[in-house]
């Protein structure tokens, strides 16, 4: 009985992959659609984006980049696996867009040998390939788009300072006391980049936080699913010891936290540090639950990554790195951002 239904279940991945090969294939000859008249663009190259959580507003956001850009460009770009109930993985979507024959992916990367393999293996049938906000550097990749992990970490550190300062005001406080500082990474963040982050911290501390003591951890998170990136917060809340500073790095994490804090009534005894300007964010900071937020260039990430694939093709080189800017949003400038979230919902 249990071989019949891997066997059906193999059957049913395979089916989807088919379809998802059919699509793409489909696109790539008509990507208009099945009625192509005189004024219907059709482009020579089609581009495929690959990452993991494609329902994050961050990765939607990095997508609008690249379709903007490639307005001025003769390209189509395809969020793969956007529009299919199947939930596939990185690795299935790269496998179907390497025998789709695409001109280009940008993939979010990893350092795993599997995606080293099947970066490799687009490389040499001709595809190449740029990674996005996370790299894989041993692998044929031609460029990587992304953020400094160290630059990240001295603007947290910054923040941090901040916010103890304006605790220890609004507390009357005088004597200076140890600061917990907790920093949630996802399990499939590279340990590479955490180290960066928690470099860039503790520089800025030691450098500019005189007669300030901070004992700075780090927590991995289990981001298989937002359940369990929920309980992983909520554990760390119900610690005899909770943290000063709550540091995360992702847009899932930031609004488990703040919404951990509610639960728990901590608002204003942990001062929450998140990641990525969501509009659940943003009022979140405008409501004073979440202290700051560093937000990313996601258009810029998008650009970067359409240029860097045209330009490797028109000419066969291009940079290895493209840096990305980061803005950091609290009280002071989030009514900026709250007023273009607006604008940016009107025009949709």
């Amino acid at each position: 009985m249990r071989s019949k239904r891997l066997l059906f279940l193999s059957i049913v991945l395979l089916a989807a992959a088919a379809v998802c090969i059919f699509v793409l294939l489909y696109f790539r000859f008509n990507p208009a659609g099945t009625q192509v008249d005189e004024n219907e663009k059709i482009y020579s190259r089609y581009y495929a984006m690959i990452c993991d959580d494609r329902n994050s507003s961050f990765w939607q956001r990095v997508y609008q980049g690249m379709t903007e850009a490639a307005e001025n460009s003769d390209c189509y770009v395809e969020f793969l696996g956007a529009d299919l109930n199947s939930e596939l993985s990185t690795q299935e979507l790269m496998d179907i867009a390497i025998s789709s024959m695409v001109d280009g992916i940008m993939v979010l990367g990893n350092e795993r040998e599997d995606m080293t393999a099947l970066i490799d293996k687009a490389t040499d049938r001709g595809i190449p390939v740029v990674t996005m906000y996370t790299d894989n550097a041993d692998s044929k990749r031609c460029s990587f788009v992304g953020v400094s992990a160290y630059s990240i970490g001295k603007e947290y550190g910054r923040q941090i300072l901040n916010a103890v300062t304006e605790r220890d005001r609004l507390a009357g406080e005088d004597v200076k006391r140890d600061n917990k500082v907790t920093v949630l990474f996802d399990n499939s963040n590279l340990l590479y980049d955490h180290n960066l982050i928690i470099s860039g911290i503790g520089d800025v501390l030691s450098h500019e936080g005189e007669g300030m003591v901070f004992l700075t951890d780090s927590v991995a998170v289990d981001d298989v699913s937002p359940f369990s990136v929920e309980e992983s917060i909520r554990d760390i809340f119900m610690q005899e010891e909770i943290p000063d500073i709550l540091v995360c790095l992702s847009e899932l994490d930031t609004t488990c936290a703040y919404q951990a804090l509610i639960d728990h009534n901590l608002v204003g005894s942990v001062y929450i540090l998140g990641y990525h300007d969501s509009e659940k964010i943003l009022n979140a900071i405008n409501r004073n639950v979440v202290y700051s937020t560093l937000a990313v260039d996601t258009a810029e990430m998008g650009r970067h990554c359409l240029e860097a694939l045209d330009e490797y093709i028109e000419s066969g080189n291009t940079n290895q790195y493209f840096s990305t800017d980061v803005t950091m949003i609290d009280r002071n400038n989030v009514s900026a951002y709250l007023i273009k979230e607006d604008g940016d919902e009107k025009k949709d």
